[in-house]
C-alpha cells in the first residue's frame, strides 16, 4: 500500500503534472476530434470532387442518376444529393440522401438505432436516419416507425444525434437514394466522388447525355480537397493550439526545474541509505520509482480532472464532445516518465561521487 504522507514533498510535481496531464486531455481531445471527423468525411469521398446540377426540375429521376453508376462498380463511388425538402404546415425541413458502393465511415452520429448497411445502400428499400429534434414526425404503423417524404414513405431505421450534445444532423434526415423515385430538383445539387479517374470522367459524360436527353443543361463544376493532416487542425484553432503549446512547452520547463531541485532534496536521504550499507542502483532505483508512482498520482488527478469538468465544457463549447483518449494521456506520460528519469541522472551521478557523510548534509558541491 502507497504512504501518500512520502508523496507529500512531491506536491509541487504532481500539481504541475495534474495541470499538464488534463490540459494536454482537453486540447488533445479537442485536436484529434477535427482531426478524426476530417479524415474519417474526407475519406468518405475521393480527393477530387464533383458537382453536378441539372438547370431544371422533374425531368430527371433519382433512378436515372444512380442507374448510369451501375456499369461502374469496380470504382469506389460516393453521390450525395443535398437537399431533399418534407414540407409540413407552416415550415419546411431539408435532409439528403446517399449513395455508395462500398462500406465507408460517413461520421453520421447514430444516437439510436444503426446506419444503413451495403446492402441496404444498393437496394430499393426505402430506408432513412431521421435527426432527433424529428422525432414527432415519425409515424408507428405494424411495430415498424415510418417517415414519410413527399408521397414516399420510408422506414426509420435509427435516429441521428449524440446524449452528450446539439449536433448538426439533429433537424436533418438521410434517405439512401437508390430506393426514392423523385425527381431531381434545380435548387439541389449531385456531389460524386469516383474513385477511377477515367471512370469518372466517362460518368460526368454520361451526365452530359442525361441532360441533353431531357432537353436541359447541366452545369458541372469539381473542387480539390488536399488530404487532413493534424498540422491544418492546428491552423483551425489558433486559440487551442496556443493553449496547448503554452501548458506544454511551460510546463515540461517547469517539471525539469521541479523534478531537478526534488532530486536535490534527496540527498539526505541518499546519504541515510548509503550509510546504512545501500548501493547505488538500489537508491537510485527507489528514488525514481518515487518520481514514476508520483507521475501516476497526477495523471489520475488529471483524469478525473476531466471527467469531472466535462458536462460543463460541453455546455460552455457544445460544439466538442471532449472524449477522453486514453492512448493521448499514456503517451504523455510516457514522455514526461522519460523526461523525469533523464533529469534526475544528473543528481544521482553527482550524489554517488560524495561520500554519505558529506551526502548527509545536504551539499553536493
Amino acid at each position: 500500500m502507497i504512504n501518500l504522507k512520502k508523496y507529500m514533498k512531491m506536491i509541487f510535481i504532481i500539481i504541475i503534472f495534474s495541470l499538464i496531464v488534463f490540459t494536454f486531455s482537453i486540447v488533445s481531445s479537442i485536436l484529434i476530434s477535427d482531426y478524426k471527423m476530417n479524415v474519417e468525411i474526407n475519406n468518405a469521398q475521393n480527393i477530387d470532387t464533383s458537382y453536378l446540377q441539372f438547370d431544371d426540375s422533374n425531368k430527371v429521376s433519382f433512378n436515372d442518376v444512380i442507374n448510369i453508376l451501375n456499369d461502374y462498380q469496380k470504382s469506389k463511388i460516393y453521390m450525395e444529393y443535398d437537399p431533399i425538402p418534407k414540407y409540413i404546415s407552416n415550415n419546411t425541413l431539408f435532409g439528403k440522401g446517399i449513395y455508395c458502393n462500398y462500406n465507408i465511415n460517413n461520421n453520421i452520429p447514430i444516437l439510436e438505432g444503426r446506419d444503413f448497411t451495403l446492402k441496404e445502400m444498393n437496394s430499393n428499400d426505402r430506408k432513412v436516419l431521421v435527426g432527433n429534434k424529428l422525432r414527432s414526425y415519425i409515424v408507428k404503423e405494424n411495430d415498424k416507425n415510418y417517415f414519410t417524404i413527399g408521397k414516399e414513405k420510408f422506414e426509420v431505421i435509427g435516429i441521428l444525434g449524440s446524449i452528450e450534445r446539439e449536433t448538426g444532423y439533429d433537424y436533418t434526415f438521410i434517405i439512401n437514394l437508390k430506393s426514392s423515385d423523385d425527381f431531381s430538383d434545380l435548387r439541389a445539387r449531385w456531389r460524386l466522388n469516383v474513385s477511377d479517374e477515367n471512370d469518372l470522367k466517362s460518368i460526368l459524360n454520361n451526365y452530359k447525355d442525361l441532360a441533353i436527353e431531357h432537353g436541359m443543361n447541366v452545369n458541372i463544376s469539381n473542387e480539390n480537397y488536399s488530404k487532413v493532416n493534424l498540422i491544418d487542425i492546428f491552423g483551425i484553432h489558433p486559440e487551442f493550439t496556443g493553449v496547448f503549446i503554452m501548458v506544454f512547452g511551460f510546463g515540461l520547463i517547469n517539471l525539469i526545474i521541479v523534478v531537478y531541485y526534488w532530486m536535490n532534496k534527496n540527498i539526505k536521504e541518499i546519504g541515510i541509505r548509503k550509510a546504512y550499507g545501500g548501493n547505488d542502483f538500489k537508491i537510485s532505483l527507489h528514488i525514481i520509482v518515487q518520481y514514476e508512482i508520483g507521475v501516476i498520482i497526477s495523471v489520475i488527478v488529471g483524469i478525473l480532472a476531466h471527467l469531472c469538468l466535462k458536462p460543463i465544457l460541453i455546455v460552455m463549447f457544445p460544439m466538442f464532445t471532449f472524449k477522453l483518449y486514453y492512448e493521448n494521456i499514456i503517451f504523455a506520460t510516457v514522455f514526461f516518465m522519460i523526461i523525469g528519469v533523464i533529469v534526475a541522472i544528473i543528481p544521482l551521478i553527482k550524489a554517488k561521487k560524495v561520500q554519505p557523510v558529506t551526502i548527509m548534509k545536504g551539499n553536493l558541491k
